[in-house]
């Protein structure tokens, strides 16, 4: 993947190795990153037929905020969010064997979309690669083809997003990730390293450009990417978040917001707490638990 690797090592980006919880399989895993909250083992018998989603979440709080959201691929998104999307087209996972209509199907409304300026967040969700996975493993002749394409896909989004802050002046962020790793054997499920780490890229012209290391990226975990971006976006974190702000994001941020963003982060925690932690002393952050909104209104 050249061209995510040049913006991994020398574009205006972060790069992380996110760690997913088990079980490794994709509805939890969505519920993970939108939620901020770790889905239980109960997800598995879910996941084949995903209900709708009602613990809150980045894409219910995007919704509420009036932002339209796209949505093109896999079909568990579909379920999670069932009234959240403007527009949408979601592709089956159950025929594993097919790894190229299945991301033909996401890729064909690309241009058109990219040119639109009449949505706020666009997501992607392509199946390809996971399904060559399971057919034949990834050691396959086949892997190296569609991380290939997707690549270009990649390239196709940025620079799309880039042209249009030419013209209206407003940064994007562009978020790279999966939702699971995949074992020698092609599945995935479990916890095998292999299974639980993850790619996080996060890109954006907002971010200084700066050689990065691709041989020690930081580590995180996936629920971190839902506090961090409601706090992007201007959004409430969501309630069950256990996550916290990735904090190279921010750091080119004044001083001030980067303590704003920390506080919110611990305002939402902490009243996590509370509500879970019978033997959680209520009185211990005074600072944190009388006037949240106050506070957070303040900065």
């Amino acid at each position: 993947m050249p061209y995510t690797t040049y913006l991994v090592e020398k574009g205006a980006s972060h790069s992380f190795v996110a760690e997913a919880k088990p079980p490794t399989v994709t509805m939890p895993r969505i519920k993970a990153l939108m939620t901020g909250s770790l889905p239980g083992f109960i997800d598995i018998v879910r996941n084949l037929n995903s209900p709708a989603l009602l613990e809150d979440n980045v894409i219910r709080q995007a919704k509420a905020a009036g932002k339209r959201i796209f949505f093109y691929g896999d079909e568990t998104w579909i379920k999670l969010f069932p009234k959240h999307f403007v527009e949408y087209d979601g592709t089956t996972s159950f025929f594993v064997s097919d790894y190229t209509e299945v991301d033909n199907n996401v890729t064909r409304h690309l241009d058109k979309v990219l040119k639109r300026g009449d949505w706020d967040m666009l997501i992607l969700h392509y199946l390809g690669l996971d399904h060559i996975g399971h057919v034949s493993g990834p050691h396959s002749p086949l892997i190296g083809r569609k991380l290939s394409e997707m690549d270009g896909v990649l390239m196709r989004i940025h620079t799309a997003l880039l042209s249009k802050e030419r013209e209206t002046l407003l940064p994007n962020l562009l978020v790279l990730c999966g939702d699971h790793g995949m074992s020698e054997t092609g599945s995935h499920g479990a916890s095998s390293t292999e299974e639980v780490n993850t790619p996080l890229v996060l890109i954006s012209s907002v971010f200084e450009r700066k050689p990065g290391d691709m041989r020690h990226p930081k580590r995180v975990q996936q629920t971190d990417l839902a506090a961090t971006l409601a706090i992007g976006l201007g959004l409430p974190i969501p309630k069950d978040s256990v996550g916290s702000l990735i904090f190279p994001v921010v750091e080119g941020k004044p001083m001030r917001d980067q303590l704003r963003f920390l506080h919110l982060n611990t305002v939402q925690l902490s009243k996590l707490l509370q509500e879970n932690v019978p033997s959680y002393e209520k009185g211990s952050h005074p600072a944190s638990t009388q006037h949240p909104a106050g506070a957070a209104q303040k900065g």
